[in-house]
């Protein structure tokens, strides 16, 4: 395995959410090859023990470090193990999959899941996750600068998306033109290929309207670099130690997630247009309040209803893109109704699905 060379002066220790860091590199040293597979799948995840001190992830998570330093960056996200990639909407800390802790569960994951990332990509992931984790430490998103660039953040989020492949004015980063699935995508994709050591993104994108996003990364990057950030490390959207799921069940959630969204499409818009008010009515976004109160309400419905975390994760951020894309809106005053209706709504849905496999009755 070739080394991965390290610009710039050498990063600090990474902010790594471990439980018992002093413990986990000796942890590592245990292969999980050792276990055979049909044991491994039937395990809990958080059985497993997976950190990322003493992995290959430590020196990746380095690497990513040293990028931002020597683009003069003092930011440095958080990372911590989970189910998928990803920053939780607004929090910049970085979520990195379980599977690439361990060489074994990798295979699985390129066995089961039919493709696992090598070391390149996992570094092009941590620079993307790294632009939303930027955007949301400095509120990026909320000024009108980036806005006129970048598009509304609040803009809904649809998984399926048609990009326009020889479009100029969005940078190569992801395959599939990623940087035009949502305005959020598009300045982590455009940070990314700012941040890649040896990228010459000023002589590549000459002559592109994307050349304007770059720049402003940079301008951004120079501002903010040694300014502390103004939102905090927030909590994770899903920590390793918290998945209770066994490895095999983890997969068939997976299949079953993609079902879901097949399934709901556009149901329940009726349920939403009566829990909040309409369009113009209420002075503030029903979105908002509803993605301030996504995680707890994701972990309280998931808990008391034992229905499987990424199945109420599918439906709440399923209600979200609806409530968005229906311009619904609320009443400050009574937010705690709307917040307990909402709650009332996914916990039934959640206990329908339990029991029928469905959400609703055809």
């Amino acid at each position: 395995m070739d080394p991965i060379p390290s610009p710039g002066p050498p990063a600090p220790a990474p902010l790594f959410r471990e439980k018992a860091p002093a413990e986990a590199a000796e942890r590592a040293r245990v292969s999980l090859g050792q276990i055979p597979k049909e044991e491994l799948l039937r395990a809990r995840i958080k059985d497993l023990q997976l950190h990322l001190a003493g992995t290959r992830l430590e020196k990746m998570i380095q690497q990513l470090y040293s990028e931002l330093e020597a683009k003069g960056l003092s930011f440095r996200p958080e990372c911590y193990l989970s189910d998928q990639w990803g920053c939780p909407s607004g929090v910049p800390v970085i979520g990195v999959p379980f599977y690439l802790a361990d060489p074994s569960l990798t295979s699985l994951e390129a066995e089961l899941g039919g493709w696992a990332e090598d070391e390149q990509e996992i570094l092009r992931y941590l620079r993307h996750e790294a632009g939303h984790a930027f955007n949301y430490a400095y509120r990026l998103y909320d000024t009108e600068d980036w806005r006129k660039l970048f598009g509304d953040y609040q803009k809904p989020y649809k998984e399926e998306y048609k990009p326009k492949p020889f479009s100029r004015r969005y940078v190569k980063h992801i395959s599939g033109w990623y940087a035009q699935k949502h305005p959020d995508e598009d300045f982590a994709e455009t940070f990314a290929v700012w941040l890649t050591p040896g990228s010459n993104w000023p002589k590549k994108y000459a002559g592109w309207p994307a050349l304007k996003k770059l720049t402003y990364v940079e301008q951004a990057a120079a501002r903010l670099g040694r300014q502390k950030t103004e939102v905090s490390l927030g909590e994770p959207d899903l920590d390793v130690s918290e998945m209770e799921e066994t490895v095999l069940d983890h997969y068939r959630q997976r299949e079953l997630e993609e079902k879901i969204d097949l399934q709901l499409q556009e149901h329940f818009d009726q349920d939403l247009s009566e829990l909040f008010e309409p369009p113009g009515v209420g002075p503030a976004k029903a979105e908002t309040l509803v993605r301030s109160e996504r995680a707890s309400l994701i972990s309280a419905v998931s808990h008391y209803s034992g229905v499987s975390r990424s199945v109420v994760r599918a439906l709440v951020d399923h209600l979200l893109s609806r409530t968005s894309a229906l311009g619904l809106t609320v009443q400050i005053d009574k937010s705690r109704e709307y917040v307990a209706r909402l709650s009332t709504l996914v916990t039934a849905l959640a206990m329908n699905f339990l029991y029928t496999d469905k959400f609703f009755d055809e």
